[in-house]
C-alpha cells in the first residue's frame, strides 16, 4: 500500500480528440489510394495512405476507415496493374 490511489481510468477507453485535423488526412489519404491504382508506386503510396486514414481514425473521423479501405484497394489495384503490364 503506496496511499495513492489507483488510477479508475480506463487504459482500452477511446481518447476524447477533436477530428478538426483528422478529415483532411482522411481526404488525403483517400488521394492517395486513387493515386496508387494509377501510378507504378502503389506499394508506397498505398501504403502511406493507409497509415494516413488509420490516423485520421485514431484522431475521431468519421472517414479514416473508409479513406483506409480506398488506399488498400487502391494499392491492391495498382500492384494488379503493375503486374499485369509486366
Amino acid at each position: 500500500m503506496s496511499g495513492s490511489p489507483p488510477d479508475e481510468r480506463d487504459p482500452f477507453a477511446p481518447i476524447e480528440a477533436s477530428p478538426r485535423f483528422a478529415t483532411p488526412l482522411a481526404v488525403a489519404a483517400m488521394v492517395l489510394g486513387v493515386l496508387a491504382a494509377v501510378t507504378g508506386l502503389a506499394i508506397v503510396v498505398g501504403a502511406t495512405g493507409m497509415v494516413l486514414g488509420l490516423v485520421a481514425h485514431v484522431k475521431g473521423s468519421r472517414l479514416g476507415l473508409p479513406a483506409t479501405a480506398v488506399a488498400a484497394v487502391g494499392m491492391i489495384a495498382g500492384m494488379a496493374i503493375v503486374m499485369y503490364l509486366r
